[in-house]
């Protein structure tokens, strides 16, 4: 049911789960292994954190029944300046109050962030110099 995979540079980190709230801390918990291999200060962290639980919900929704087969894809890319978080699933009706929140919190924990139909791009820079 949750499937998760590293690729061949132990920098990137990808992992597919089904597209309900209780499966966010999973990603949240790939995240946070990932920040492991960052300066990112622990309150840093938490702010990611929160960014990628605030982007993710765009696309759960906690009516969906057990049998639904939709999927949020997360993939983390650890870069040398950066880390580079994507988001993939699919788009459920988030009122527009909700959504501005939201958003407003990612830009406000982020460095750059891209929202697209069906994906959010988010990025965290690892030195106070390329911010």
């Amino acid at each position: 049911m949750v499937e998760g995979s590293q690729a061949t540079d132990s920098r990137d980190v990808a992992l597919t789960i089904p597209a309900r709230p209780d499966y966010l801390v999973l990603a949240r918990l790939a995240l946070s292994a990932v920040c492991r291999l960052t300066p990112l200060s622990p309150e840093e962290i938490a702010d990611l954190k929160l960014a990628i639980t605030e982007a993710a919900n765009d696309f759960v929704d906690d009516s969906r029944g057990l049998d639904d087969e939709s999927r949020l894809s997360f993939a983390f890319r650890l870069l040398d300046d950066r880390l580079a978080m994507e988001l993939e699933g699919p788009d459920t009706s988030v009122s527009g109050m909700e959504q501005e929140l939201s958003r407003a919190i990612i830009e406000a924990t982020v460095d750059e962030v891209d929202f697209g139909t069906g994906r959010t791009r988010l990025v965290k820079y690892l030195s106070a110099s390329q911010s």
